[in-house]
């Protein structure tokens, strides 16, 4: 502490008998000024990230938060290359980095067929034929050298941004510039595919292209007619295609009647009272 002191001529001094208090003050001042600096060099790295790495922050602030959500009401048709159309009534449930539920029913609100997804597996159910498909997400390393898992589906339904890895990628893919420069777009590509993702004016994905960088296989996705769901904006039309140089799959999503974090319950799969199939016939 320091001691008070009235001189001769009745002024009153303060004696301070160290330096402890000089000390601290210089202390702090010294910590304003690292602070200040370390605040301009933040600003500085902002500065630094390309115009694609704020696209691609945008878009993640844009996506679709939600715990839970129900297609009541959609329209599924599916035409495979001209020889199988299939046009059905059906309902959709999904349950964040959990499971989606497909329980198509074309007559009447009769079951027909179950799609059921999970982290650990894909479950197709044909109740038709007595029959159930069961794979887990290997399967398209297997057939296409490309590492697809829950999540790029539950993406593909619900207009988040993904990214397809290749087998035996170990570095996550980060944007690039692209050579489209009228459009907003994120674009990625890896050694085998280019990855474009176009943008609507609200940073919502409303175009998918993935295409081989030697062959003529081609992924698309388009989303549109979005309409308003709460808090949330989410397109009621989603059409994908799929084509090499000699066939053509298109699989259409029509929503007539959503609800977002409502309780609903996924049905027990029971895949015991089917006779189990290989799921690589169906793409024979």
């Amino acid at each position: 502490m320091g001691k008070v002191i009235i001189s001769k001529n009745n002024r009153i001094k303060y004696k301070m008998h160290n330096t402890r208090t000089i000390k601290i003050l210089v202390a702090v001042g010294l910590l304003i000024t690292i602070t200040g600096c370390k605040v301009k060099e933040k600003v500085k790295i902002d500065d630094l990230r390309t115009h694609e790495e704020v696209l691609l922050q945008e878009v993640l602030e844009a996506e679709p938060a939600f715990e839970n959500i129900h297609f009541m009401r959609m329209n599924v048709g599916v035409n495979l290359n001209g020889k199988g159309r299939y046009n059905s009534a059906a309902n959709c449930k999904i349950i964040t980095d959990s499971v989606i539920h497909i329980s198509v029913r074309p007559f009447f609100g009769i079951e027909m067929f179950i799609v059921q997804l999970t982290p650990a597996r894909m479950v197709l159910v044909d109740k038709t034929k007595n029959l159930y498909y069961q794979s887990d997400y290997l399967i398209f390393e297997d057939l296409f050298d490309m590492q697809l898992d829950y999540k790029t589906f539950e993406s593909l339904l619900t207009n988040k941004l993904f990214t397809i890895q290749m087998k035996n990628q170990e570095k996550p893919l980060k944007p690039m510039p692209s050579d489209r420069k009228n459009e907003r777009i994120l674009t990625y590509k890896n050694v085998s595919l280019t990855q474009h993702f176009l943008l609507n004016e609200n940073n919502r994905i409303r175009e998918i292209e993935i295409k081989s960088n030697e062959g003529a296989e081609q992924f698309r996705t388009y989303y549109t007619d979005f309409v308003t769901v709460g808090k949330l904006v989410l397109p009621s039309n989603i059409r994908l295609q799929l084509n090499n140089e000699s066939k053509k799959f298109n699989f259409n999503v029509s929503i007539s009647q959503m609800e977002v974090d409502g309780n609903i319950d996924i049905p027990f799969l029971n895949a015991n009272l089917y006779r189990q199939a290989d799921i690589k016939s169906l793409l024979d």
